[in-house]
């Protein structure tokens, strides 16, 4: 494959992903954040924030003995 052919590749490529994005975004219209009440019905479903628990790596031997 020459240079000239991936250029038209890539451009082709580009075309199709666009005409498709395009199609879906006329079937489901463009995404929007949430307003106050769709949070608040969906709240349950939202995880936000750091887990609760992290995992503590060191490389320390001490602390495996010592654990």
């Amino acid at each position: 494959m020459t240079i000239q052919e991936l250029k038209q590749y890539v451009k082709n490529k580009k075309k199709a992903n666009a005409a498709k994005w395009k199609a879906e975004t006329d079937m489901h219209g463009y995404c929007k954040p949430f307003t106050d009440n769709d949070y608040s019905k969906n709240r349950d479903l939202i995880f936000t924030g750091k887990k609760l628990h992290k995992t503590k790596f060191t490389h320390n031997s001490i602390y495996k003995f010592t654990r």
